[in-house]
């Protein structure tokens, strides 16, 4: 059996890991997917708007076309979050537990954890953007080889289906304009490292 542990770099000086998300996480992401798009179509949607650089930026400029986070029960029933928990803890740990990576985290907020989804459509864009927390990263759910540019390396990623980068939170990155008429949906997610 392959190891699902298992990260490849995106490029030598890249801080860049991608993984081949597992089959069964991949059908939770699906899961994940219905969910957000009946929130994304219900008609109280922007209620539950998930605000950041990416969706509505501090210049009021709207860059993706809905972003909403992910049910809190359905990422505590997930496997998607021990796999997710224990890459951090294994590339990025340095020796720490696995329990010291946790999803960023708003209790009693409509955002839950920091694990949002993004719909995106042609025009739709992400600008130059940072993550908070530690770690963070991308679900390329469907993505239809729409690049995501990592602008101190110059490298480029084109997202493809059924992989998840992680990276160091302060890694600049964005998201060039989507010429396809395709429905883009991807995830990003932020974990925090709790020190004792």
């Amino acid at each position: 059996m392959k190891d699902i542990l298992e990260m490849r770099k995106l490029h030598g000086g890249c801080p860049v890991m991608i993984a081949d998300i597992p089959r069964p996480i991949m059908k939770e992401i699906g899961l994940w997917t219905k969910e957000c798009r009946k929130i994304k179509d219900h008609p109280l949607a922007e209620l539950k708007a998930h605000e950041n650089a990416g969706y509505l930026a501090m210049d009021d400029v709207k860059y993706n076309s809905y972003q909403v986070s992910v049910p809190k029960r359905l990422i505590d029933e997930s496997f998607w979050l021990a796999w997710t928990v224990r890459l951090a803890a294994k590339y990025w740990g340095n020796g720490k537990p696995n329990r010291a990576f946790r999803l960023c985290d708003y209790p009693g907020h409509f955002d839950g954890y920091d694990v949002w989804a993004n719909f995106a459509y042609k025009g739709d864009q992400n600008p130059r953007h940072t993550h908070h927390g530690n770690i963070s990263g991308v679900i390329y759910y469907q993505n239809h080889d729409h690049p995501t540019v990592f602008e101190q390396t110059g490298d480029v990623y084109h997202g493809k289906n059924g992989t998840m980068v992680m990276f160091p939170s302060n890694t600049l990155h964005y998201v060039v304009e989507q010429k396809s008429k395709k429905e883009r949906i991807t995830y990003a997610f932020n974990l925090e490292i709790f020190e004792k």
